[in-house]
């Protein structure tokens, strides 16, 4: 139990670290009053890919080799995927039918989507998921990395103000339901880092288009009535144990 408590004890020390460099940079990016789309239309966000290369070397340290970084189990199990792909659709239809920005900030804003893919899964979906499963149930795992996902972008309202910052964190705590059960059910990170940017992508390219405050309502929608159900349906038949790889 000692050494499953060292391994949970790691991960929480290595999220701690993780936020702050996260937080710090934002704040250097944002400002105090800036809008969290901001900084990632005005080239790589260094932050994120600071807060790749210490997750790389915490991992390489630790000898963690089982952080998801392997193929899906099979072909079958991205059907998961479906649901949230489905959405990801409807924003891309909004997003054209509005119009888009300048290619400048598109491309800006696809690099940043994806390091912040990276970061946040391997963070949260990887070093964290496999600490709280080394002593916490399925179920715990899955609450209490999730509220921890929502809990840490509750501090982009250093940047954005909190009037901005708490509704983000419901939508990531909800998106962090789904994105851990598709996690689970492919026992793999790569569908869960490309989901993730993908949304992402689609979110911050509405938020900085012509389509302006469209896309709050439907992220709002999309995430708090019907994308952490989808989630936990994908759990509903989950037996999964550290040893057999968290599979559904």
């Amino acid at each position: 139990m000692g050494v499953l408590n060292n391994r949970l004890g790691l991960s929480l020390m290595v999220l701690t670290i993780w936020t702050a460099i996260t937080v710090i940079g934002g704040i250097m990016s944002a400002g105090f009053d800036g809008s969290a789309a901001d900084p990632l239309t005005q080239g790589v966000h260094t932050a994120f890919v600071a807060a790749i290369v210490f997750l790389m070397g915490a991992a390489f340290i630790c000898r963690w080799n089982d952080l998801g970084f392997n193929a899906p189990v099979s072909v079958r199990s991205l059907s998961a995927l479906w649901l949230p792909l489905v959405y990801i659709a409807f924003f891309c239809v909004a997003m054209m039918l509005a119009g888009l920005p300048a290619t400048g900030v598109i491309a800006s804003i696809f690099v940043n989507t994806i390091l912040i893919g990276l970061s946040e899964e391997l963070m949260f979906r990887g070093i964290l998921f496999r600490g709280l499963r080394a002593c916490c149930s399925l179920r715990s795992t899955v609450w209490i990395s999730s509220l921890l996902f929502g809990a840490v972008h509750l501090l982009n309202g250093f940047s954005t103000g909190l009037a901005s910052a708490v509704p983000q964190a419901i939508f990531t705590f909800c998106l962090g339901i789904l994105f851990v059960a598709i996690r689970i059910r492919t026992g793999s990170l790569y569908p869960v880092i490309a989901l993730h940017a993908a949304w992402d992508f689609c979110i911050f390219m509405l938020d900085v288009g012509p389509a302006g405050q469209l896309w709050s309502a439907a992220e709002l929608y999309a995430v708090a009535s019907v994308l952490p159900l989808y989630g936990l349906y994908l759990l509903r038949k989950s037996r999964a144990t550290p040893e057999s790889g968290d599979m559904a």
